[in-house]
Parts: structure tokens; C-alpha cells; sequence
């Protein structure tokens, strides 16, 4: 039981340790710098994300010490450690009670679970050794108009472009299936407004009449870290909703982030994946 409790403390700790960084991060105005940050490192849980670049924002490649010399380098003296966190398959065991032929017995059980211990990893910068090669998955900013259309092929709902008023960029219609984006936009600002839609379409199961400013949060989020990682600088994400938010249900804001991480996660993999017809784009 004694184990129990430790591990439920410890899990609290981290907990609030990653709800205070968030709230940190916030509250800097660092939102923006975070998302692109969070690019680097996909194969890291959205608490390790947090807990990384509260100790390092500058980290672009992390990696534990066996892991660098595996890879033919050294730390460097002094070498800054950042703490994360690792879960590790664990067995337990308890005691129950049961009712055998009408008599009540105790029976020893196995159980497994996940034992979570501190690690430390290092950035890149803290090594010396043999060269790494980083690979290069941006997009030249010029190629927007390439990849608009790309988009757009990708899209599974049709796509409108209308002179729209009132200062609407776009929208996407649940009930049509449909998106319409302002004809009169730029390539860029298309493309920006083309991945929050889709993004609605694809990935928003708020209710908007009730969690708008949840939606718009996750929307905004979604689309700036695709947008970043393809290589557009998307300045129209705004991030008010997410500051108001973060100071209200901080907890429920890190369920958000895992949300988001997920699921531009996986719409940058179905566009990479995505091939386009190029007898269509001729057309």
C-alpha cells in the first residue's frame, strides 16, 4: 500500500508541476514559441514537451547519455540535464478477498501497472562528437501555392472560394460538409485559413454552441503548429481564448494539449502522405 500512495504522490507532483509550467508559459505570452517548439519533439508525451522546454526552450534534439554515445557523442563538462519523466512496466501484488464453497479467503493477486521515475536527457548542444544529420521537412514558403493545392485535393469537403464580407476569411459549414474561404486572400493566408477549416472538419468535436472558445482554442492550435511545420508563418492564430482559458481549469487545458498534439500529429502525417494528382492540377 506504502508503494501505492508513493506512486500516486509522485504522479500528483508531476501533475502539478506540468500544470504550473503551462500556466507559466501562458501567462509569458509564450504560447506561439511553444507550438513551434513542440514540432521537434513528437515522440514525447505533452507532459515531457512541457517539462523540456521549462528547463530548456532552446532544445531542438534531446536524447538520454547511453543514447549520445550510442550515437558516437560526448557530453560536454557540465552538460545542462533536463528532467522528464519515463514509465516503466511494473508487477505488484495485492490481496483479495474471496468466497470459496461459502467460505471467505484471502488470495494473493498480480498486478501490472506503469511505475513512472525520473530521467535525465540532454540537448544536442550539450555533446560533442560525431555530426548528426537533422532532417529538413519545411517547406519553402514559397511553394505555398504548391501546397494550397495540395490541400485542396486533400481536402475531403468541396471547396468554395466567394467574395465573403464582413471581415470573414472562411468557414466551414458542419451541416453542408463544405468550406468557403474569400477569394480576395493571398496564396499564404488562403493556406492559413484552409488548415483551420479543415481542421473544424476533421478534428473538432466541441459543441460551438456551448465550448466556442474551447473549438477555437484547439482550432487555432492545430492549424499554427501545421502551418508552422510546412513552413508558413501562420499570423493569424490568435491565443486570447487560450490565456482566459488557462487561468480558469488548468487541468482540463492540459487534457486539451495532449488533444491537440495528437491530432496535429496526425493531420501533418496524412498531408506528408498524401499524394497529389497531377494530371488534376494540370487539368
Amino acid at each position: 500500500m506504502k508503494h501505492k500512495i508513493n506512486r500516486r504522490t509522485r504522479a500528483k507532483e508531476i501533475y502539478d508541476k506540468v500544470v504550473k509550467n503551462v500556466q507559466t508559459i501562458v501567462a509569458n505570452g509564450e504560447y506561439t514559441k511553444y507550438l513551434k517548439f513542440q514540432n521537434q519533439f513528437t515522440k514525447y508525451s505533452f507532459n515531457n514537451i512541457i517539462l523540456i522546454y521549462s528547463q530548456f526552450p532552446e532544445a531542438t534534439r534531446v536524447a538520454g547519455k547511453a543514447k549520445w554515445k550510442e550515437l558516437g557523442r560526448e557530453l560536454i563538462k557540465d552538460a545542462k540535464r533536463i528532467q522528464i519523466t519515463a514509465g516503466m512496466p511494473a508487477q505488484g501484488k495485492t490481496t483479495v478477498k474471496k468466497i470459496v464453497d461459502g467460505k471467505e479467503i484471502e488470495e494473493e493477486q498480480t498486478y501490472n501497472y506503469i511505475a513512472y521515475k525520473q530521467v535525465y536527457v540532454y540537448d544536442i548542444s550539450q555533446t560533442i562528437g560525431e555530426p548528426i544529420p537533422l532532417q529538413v521537412k519545411m517547406l519553402d514558403s514559397e511553394n505555398m501555392g504548391s501546397f494550397f493545392y495540395k490541400l485542396k485535393q486533400f481536402s475531403k469537403f468541396p471547396i468554395y472560394e466567394e467574395n465573403l464580407h464582413g471581415g470573414l476569411k472562411g468557414f466551414y459549414s458542419p451541416k453542408d460538409q463544405t468550406i468557403t474561404l474569400d477569394k480576395s486572400l493571398s496564396i499564404d493566408a488562403k493556406v492559413s485559413v484552409l488548415l483551420h477549416e479543415l481542421t473544424h472538419g476533421l478534428y473538432d468535436d466541441f459543441n460551438y454552441k456551448t465550448d466556442k472558445n474551447l473549438s477555437e482554442t484547439f482550432v487555432e492550435s492545430v492549424a499554427y503548429i501545421v502551418a508552422d511545420y510546412f513552413g508558413l508563418d501562420n499570423s493569424m492564430c490568435s491565443f486570447n481564448y487560450i490565456t482566459k482559458y488557462a487561468k480558469g481549469e488548468p487541468n482540463i487545458l492540459i487534457d486539451l494539449g495532449t488533444k491537440i498534439k495528437k491530432c496535429a500529429s496526425e493531420f501533418i502525417k496524412d498531408i506528408e502522405e498524401f499524394e497529389v494528382n497531377e494530371e488534376q492540377l494540370a487539368a
